[in-house]
């Protein structure tokens, strides 16, 4: 039996984003498939103890909740160490990109993407810094990476040195409820009673995601305000929350300096439930989705599954996952999002031929198989350190 402690503090129920989710679909998964070891789940607050059932699991409350980057340090430095030690674990998996500086088992890093080196900008310059600091440290600390693209593993590869061969490419996957979002004869009803209840009964296209300036917002904005003036019809509408309560970190500028006759028809829910969120995004007429950098894209997948049209960038990771099915522009190019809008609205066949594409595109992507690829690295790296994953420890391997 291995001993395999993860980090779970981003799993926090209604207030999941991209890695809580990747943390909570991959662990629920793993810990279910393999009753054979034994799986240590750590939090910086009250666990959620009733998301992850079995015998084989345990939660565990680790002090200090981990919410600065002072206390991360004390977090991961100090208290995770301590906590190791004593469950005798074999090897710590953390799904946030940070690893401990004192452990004394292997570590495995899932790294979603380096969009604070490339631009910190995007970033509170304090947040920016211990970024900077600790994952290029985890990354060559990690007796392996895992990361969720082709495009991330190279962008790690070649900017902290880490052999690509020591880089596990781990896609993210859609849940469930995505793919049974399209309701057939139900789906005309359900998109009127989602827009009645969100957008004043009009037809809408959707943007999903934290707001933060990467997820280029203003870009989005200031596309939508041009494809309104042309003769555009469709509302937009906003899903996700500020990942910082700044001004220059959220829409709420952008907005404002939209004219109020295009404003009028900007709409915003906040976080929603995923059921929720499925039912709004299989009634829209498209994603438009064209950040400046995305180590993935979930929303894409989730729309894929959901039987809605793609309007994405040609940027970082979001060709690679679209794999063609999707209609890619420019997210500099607010004319060429403003086109792909109206073809959107106005092209019906269009329409249809990106949700067959979409569709079997999203086949490619599941937690099944993102749960198979993590547990798939994290054997590798128990292996390497002469851990027997089917079950029984071994000694140091032999070089």
């Amino acid at each position: 039996m291995a001993v395999v402690a993860i980090n779970t503090r981003l799993v926090i129920p209604d207030k999941l984003d991209g890695i809580g989710w990747f943390t909570l679909e991959t662990v629920q998964r793993m810990t279910a498939a393999h009753p054979e070891h034994q799986f240590h789940l750590l939090f910086d607050r009250l666990p959620p103890e009733d998301l992850f059932p079995g015998n084989n699991v345990e939660c565990h409350w680790v002090w200090p909740p981990a919410r600065r980057p002072f206390l991360l340090n004390i977090w991961f430095d100090w208290a995770v160490p301590r906590l190791l030690k004593r469950l005798k674990a074999d090897i710590f998996v953390s799904p946030d990109g940070f690893l401990s500086r004192n452990a004394a088992v292997p570590q495995v890093a899932v790294q979603h993407d380096l969009n604070f080196e490339h631009h910190p900008e995007w970033l509170p310059d304090r947040v920016a810094r211990h970024y900077k600091k600790r994952f290029p440290d985890a990354a060559k600390r990690a007796a392996r990476v895992a990361t969720v693209s082709k495009f991330s593993a190279e962008d790690i590869h070649q900017r902290y040195g880490v052999p690509r061969g020591r880089v596990d490419v781990v896609y993210n996957g859609a849940g469930s409820v995505y793919h049974s979002a399209p309701l057939g004869a139900n789906a005309h009803q359900q998109a009127l009673l989602v827009r009645a209840k969100y957008t004043k009964g009009r037809p809408f296209f959707v943007f999903i995601g934290t707001q933060h300036p990467r997820k280029n917002l203003g870009g989005l904005m200031h596309a939508f305000s041009r494809y309104r003036s042309q003769g555009g019809q469709w509302d937009l509408m906003l899903v996700g929350t500020a990942l910082w309560r700044r001004r220059r970190f959220d829409a709420r500028q952008s907005m404002e300096d939209l004219p109020d006759h295009i404003r009028e028809h900007v709409h915003t829910s906040g976080w929603l439930p995923q059921d929720e969120l499925a039912q709004v995004l299989s009634s829209a007429g498209a994603l438009v989705f064209i950040p400046w950098f995305e180590g993935f894209g979930i929303p894409m997948v989730e729309a894929f599954a959901a039987g809605t049209p793609v309007i994405h960038g040609d940027r970082t990771s979001l060709p690679e996952v679209a794999g063609g099915a999707g209609l890619e522009v420019d997210p500099g190019d607010a004319n060429q999002v403003a086109q792909a809008m109206r073809r959107i609205e106005e092209e019906p066949a269009l329409r249809a031929a990106l949700i067959e594409k979409g569709q079997d595109r999203a086949d490619d992507f599941s937690w099944d198989r993102t749960s198979s690829l993590l547990w798939s690295c994290i054997s590798k790296a128990g292996s390497d350190a002469g851990i027997d994953m089917s079950g029984r420890r071994g000694g140091p391997k032999s070089v």
